[in-house]
């Protein structure tokens, strides 16, 4: 589900909120470096510093602020309320040794695709995707998955609410054309995206419900190079076998 914009929004609350996101983006900041990011005064980005450090939410080493592990509890309730880590670990990890490509699984929340857990095989290495990234559903593969079990109207829900951002040349940014993408996915059952995150790599993807319904999918990302001939339609293949045992497994309670 969507969330509505609220008619009234607590101003401060939304400046931590970007100064814990600009945090993140930078990988550490100074407060005159967030003082000038935020547009904020040199005051205002002080009280929220010295507010969410005594909290734990951001650390300062030796001046220069950094994201404070106590996110980390948050993103692992976020994760563990869900209740079905175990089967799609297990499933993540036998993906990634037979197919040898780093293999994620992504699931949608409010519109967004978060990369929630990743298996590589030992021959391998990531080449797209961290755990907690959030991403536009029609960038990657998994992503044009999980719309694709999504009603029309709610496709439409998504676009209206996030657009359509082109994240490179390739990136499908136009209405009709996912639509018209989302209707193959259906009828074969995998989604196939090439360079529309990043140029020269792929990404196969499949999706599936869990018991309460929630929309999640399982894939591959690796170079383009390396999906020649038939490879990427097979990974597809066995990517649709895969998530369909995974989805009667979690349907009967994860067993």
């Amino acid at each position: 589900m969507l969330a509505n914009t609220p008619s009234r929004q607590v101003k401060s609350v939304r400046t931590s909120i970007e100064l814990i996101n600009r945090l993140q983006a930078l990988g550490g900041a100074t407060p005159a470096q967030l003082t000038e990011e935020l547009d904020l005064s040199k005051s205002s980005v002080h009280n929220h510093l010295a507010t969410l450090e005594m909290e734990g939410y951001v650390v300062n080493d030796d001046g220069i602020y950094r994201l404070g592990l106590r996110f980390l509890t948050h993103g692992a309730a976020a994760k563990s309320m869900a209740g079905i880590e175990g089967p799609i670990g297990r499933t993540l990890d036998a993906v990634a040794d037979e197919l040898s490509q780093p293999t994620w699984w992504v699931t949608e929340e409010a519109g967004r695709g978060y990369f929630i857990e990743s298996a590589v095989s030992e021959d391998r290495s990531n080449v797209y995707g961290s755990v907690g990234k959030r991403s536009y559903l029609h960038t990657h593969a998994l992503g044009k998955a999980i719309l694709a079990m999504a009603s029309d109207e709610y496709v439409q829900q998504v676009v209206d609410h996030h657009g359509l951002p082109e994240q490179t040349r390739q990136t499908t940014t136009d209405i009709e054309t996912l639509r018209a993408e989302l209707e193959t996915i259906r009828d074969r059952g995998y989604a196939v995206s090439e360079g529309e995150a990043v140029l020269g790599v792929l990404s196969v993807g499949a999706g599936f419900h869990d018991a309460g319904g929630r929309r999640h999918a399982i894939g591959v990302f690796g170079h383009a190079r390396n999906f020649a001939g038939n490879r990427a339609a097979n990974i597809g293949e066995r990517l649709a076998d895969i998530v369909r045992d995974l989805e009667r497994d979690l349907q009967d309670g994860g067993a």
